[in-house]
């Protein structure tokens, strides 16, 4: 039974938000691609197989240091995806979200300890806007990337392949005189997958920190410069 009130339909999405959805709809469209590629041993074995006549005679060794394949899957990895993410990324603008993403959280936090009804409803309305600035700097930098993202799942399919291809499972790492590496015993993980994160986020991190400083560095000492003309 109807109340004779009818509901105010909603408002029309910004053209930053329609940019935003289309763009979460490729990326979801692409991972879940990446999912099935992954998940499907044929397919895999098939991409992996492809791609091993480019990787083998550059990491691969002969299969002799898998360990030294892993690692330097890892490093590529970090190197490729760590070097142009930084490039893409304005981090001014970041860094300018950040300071306005904190104080918005301090103003909300006071607002609702001091029960300040209208001025919660005003910062709950700004709420949406800080949060489309945050994302829209994200999509900007996740753009470029995303061949990036199809070469790194390449890459991966390769060494998964290339690992279970093996002719012997155990080897010998620095914390272990035999390990099987395509099983492993980390949370059901293979050892060769944690390997490989942590080479890539670890010098993903640090190719990271010395870009920006470097970069940073070169900046404020242009800036400087043409301070003091």
């Amino acid at each position: 039974m109807s109340d004779g009130r009818t509901r105010s339909p909603p408002p029309p999405m910004s053209e930053a938000q329609k940019k935003m959805m289309r763009f979460q709809m490729i990326y979801l469209l692409i991972t879940l691609l990446m999912l099935i590629f992954i998940s499907t041993p044929s397919i895999r074995i098939a991409i992996g197989t492809g791609v091993d006549v480019i990787f083998s005679p550059l990491i691969g060794f002969n299969g002799t240091y898998p360990l030294l394949t892993i690692v330097f899957s890892g490093i590529l990895i970090g190197l490729i995806t760590s070097i142009p993410r930084y490039f893409f990324t304005d981090w001014i603008k970041m860094g300018e979200i950040q300071h306005r993403s904190r104080a918005f959280g301090k103003a909300i936090r006071e607002a609702y300890r001091n029960n300040e009804r209208d001025k919660i409803n005003r910062l709950s309305k700004m709420r949406t806007e800080v949060m489309m600035e945050s994302q829209a700097v994200t999509m900007n930098t996740m753009k470029p990337l995303m061949i990036l993202t199809v070469f790194t799942l390449l890459i991966f399919i390769w060494l998964d392949v290339f690992i279970y291809t093996l002719p012997y499972d155990l080897i010998s790492v620095p914390w272990s005189i035999g390990i099987n590496i395509a099983t492993g015993v980390a949370v059901f993980i293979p050892d060769w997958i944690v390997i490989y994160m942590l080479s890539s986020l670890t010098v993903g991190y640090f190719a990271t920190m010395i870009i920006k400083y470097v970069d940073f560095k070169y900046k404020l000492e242009k800036f400087e410069h043409s301070e003091m003309i």
